[in-house]
């Protein structure tokens, strides 16, 4: 992660909700550490990856985080996550917007868009 740029804060606070998942899963972490790599085989999932660490310290009324947002929105349409590895995103991603407004509100408005795309699914 250090190599593609990912701030030293980011890189922290992944390390510590890895060592949590270890702790609580620890069978399922070599497949997870090989997902993670492979991920950054990825152009765009990178340039995602390093958008989002950039954003941490954005307002969370600032402009770019709605781009972000819909970029990111349509990353996990493409790349439909199966429920294992939602609880890991979940966590890493807890722990990243308690340390930053502008990320609660991208989590915030994910899991919205999620759950109305689960309401509509439900509907037809």
């Amino acid at each position: 992660m250090r190599s593609l740029g990912v701030s030293e804060r980011r890189v922290r606070l992944e390390r510590d909700s890895w060592i949590l998942m270890q702790a609580l899963d620890p069978h399922v972490m070599p497949q997870r550490i090989r997902e993670k790599n492979a991920g950054f085989d990825d152009p765009e999932t990178t340039r995602l990856y390093l958008a989002c660490d950039q954003s941490v310290d954005w307002d969370p009324h600032d402009p770019r985080l709605d781009r972000l947002i819909d970029d990111l929105d349509a990353w996990e349409i493409e790349h439909q996550r199966d429920d294992n590895r939602a609880g890991y995103l979940k966590l890493v991603s807890s722990r990243i917007s308690e340390a930053s407004p502008a990320w609660q509100r991208i989590v915030d408005t994910l899991a919205h868009r999620a759950k109305q795309r689960r309401r509509a699914g439900h509907d037809t």
